[in-house]
């Protein structure tokens, strides 16, 4: 059983072909599909795929460091050899990263306030500029505001991510309460986030509301796994072909459907099925 280290740093050496290839795998917490089980591990349908893609590139010894996505994104952009999920493919970012390959899709974020702020019940996201928006810095979401002429420390306020997450009895998940502390107290009018997370299982906070979908609805936000640009070519193709032959062969989509009976996963696991269907 590998075991993950929630560790900020670390330096992984392995062999491949027989030459050392140092390997570094960052990540975050995002519900329901990266998780901290109560043992302290990083689980879920995500890690479950990466795991898959390493030890069939042959890289059985990595093991995967979860941080704040801004600080793992900064990683990804900045140092050698530094495989990243689940990021979200833009514009933006093509040319910014080595594409490994899909692993699921998420519907995009939403601006998400207080649902008894009827002022908040603007017209459209221009109108919204007027409002303070809350962000995890350097995610989909930032980018996207950003691009549309949000300014950062104005209109777009950047919060840190922390790695905690509630848990009910009942094992539900739910963005940490940062966000929700930052509206009540009129720090932030809205904040970024995937709907689905804030109102994930019994954790449903009836106070809130999407107030803007950040996307178009026909088109999920599909998250990948990527490496930094200065990356080793021999890592990235090792990391290519091992997407590439879990994900003809379908075990890529058998890992991301699991045991879903109910079939709420169906769609975000699209995102693997096999070129050929």
């Amino acid at each position: 059983m590998r075991i993950f280290l929630l560790s900020l740093t670390f330096l992984i050496s392995t062999l491949v072909n027989g030459e050392p290839h140092p390997l570094r795998v960052v990540s975050e917490i995002l519900p329901p599909f990266q998780t901290i089980n109560d043992g302290g591990e990083f689980q879920g349908k995500a890690v479950d795929m990466v795991n898959a893609i390493l030890d069939k590139a042959g890289y059985n010894e990595a093991t995967i460091a979860v941080m704040p996505w801004a600080r793992a994104y900064k990683k990804a952009q900045k140092e050698t050899n530094v495989a990243i999920f689940s990021l979200a493919y833009s514009e933006e970012r093509a040319a910014l990263f080595h594409w490994v390959g899909a692993l699921y899709a998420l519907e995009r974020s939403s601006l998400i306030g207080l649902k008894r702020r009827d002022d908040l019940n603007v017209p459209t996201l221009e109108e919204a500029k007027k409002f303070r928006v809350c962000s995890e810095l350097d995610t989909h979401s930032y980018q996207y505001l950003k691009s549309l002429g949000y300014e950062p420390n104005k209109n777009l306020l950047s919060v840190r991510s922390v790695l905690a997450t509630y848990r009910t009895d009942n094992g539900g998940i739910a963005r940490p309460a940062l966000n929700l502390t930052l509206l009540n107290a009129k720090k932030c009018d809205y904040v970024t986030g995937l709907w689905s997370i804030y109102a994930y299982s019994e954790n449903a906070d009836q106070s809130l509301k999407p107030f803007f979908y950040l996307g178009q609805p026909s088109k999920p936000l599909v998250l990948h796994l990527a490496m930094s640009l200065n990356s080793d070519q021999a890592v990235i193709d090792n990391l290519k072909t091992a997407y590439k032959t879990l994900r003809e062969n379908g075990e890529l989509h058998r890992i991301c459907i699991g045991n879903d009976s109910a079939k709420l996963y169906e769609r975000s696991c699209k995102a693997t099925l096999p070129t050929s269907k």
